[in-house]
C-alpha cells in the first residue's frame, strides 16, 4: 500500500526504519497504478513532506523504487463491482481505496502489505489472509 511506499521513501516517516526492515526480507513485491499514484500524491504534498517536491523529484523516487530487486507491476483490472473479497464490510468512503487494493491483491493471490491494523481488523476472517500487517 502507499503508506509502505511512503515510509520507504521518506526518511522522516515514523515507520521508515520498520519499513526497511520488513522490506529487506521480501523476495518479491509489487506496485500497481493506485499505489504509485498514492505515493506520488504524498510526495507532492508539501504539508506531508515538509518541503516542496517537484514532479521530477517525485517521479525519480518512483523510478528508483521500481529498480529495487524483486519488483513487478500489477495491472489493475480488478473491480469492486465484481469482487473476490467480501465487500459487506464497506461502510464508508475511506475504505474504498483500501478495499480496491485488497481486492486486486486477492485476485492475484497476493497479500497487501500495510501498517493499517484497522484495515485487517475490519475484514471478515476469511479475507484477513490477504493482508500482511507490518508493525514496529
Amino acid at each position: 500500500m502507499f503508506n509502505i511506499l511512503f515510509a520507504l521513501s521518506w526518511d522522516q516517516h515514523i515507520h521508515h526504519e520498520t519499513a526497511h526492515s520488513h522490506f529487506a526480507r521480501l523476495d518479491e513485491w509489487s506496485t500497481c497504478p493506485v499505489t504509485e499514484a498514492g505515493l506520488l500524491r504524498l510526495l507532492l504534498t508539501e504539508k506531508v513532506v515538509g518541503r516542496r517536491v517537484t514532479g521530477s523529484e517525485a517521479l525519480a523516487q518512483m523510478a528508483a523504487i521500481r529498480e529495487a530487486p524483486g519488483w513487478s507491476f500489477v495491472e489493475d483490472s480488478a473491480s469492486l463491482s465484481r469482487p473476490v473479497i467480501d465487500t459487506r464490510v464497506l461502510m464508508g468512503r475511506r475504505q474504498v481505496t483500501d478495499l480496491q487494493l485488497l481486492n486486486l491483491a486477492a485476485s492475484h493471490g497476493m497479500q497487501l502489505a500495510t501498517f493499517d491494523a484497522a484495515l485487517r481488523n475490519s475484514l471478515v476472517p476469511a479475507d484477513r489472509r490477504w493482508v500482511n500487517l507490518w508493525s514496529a
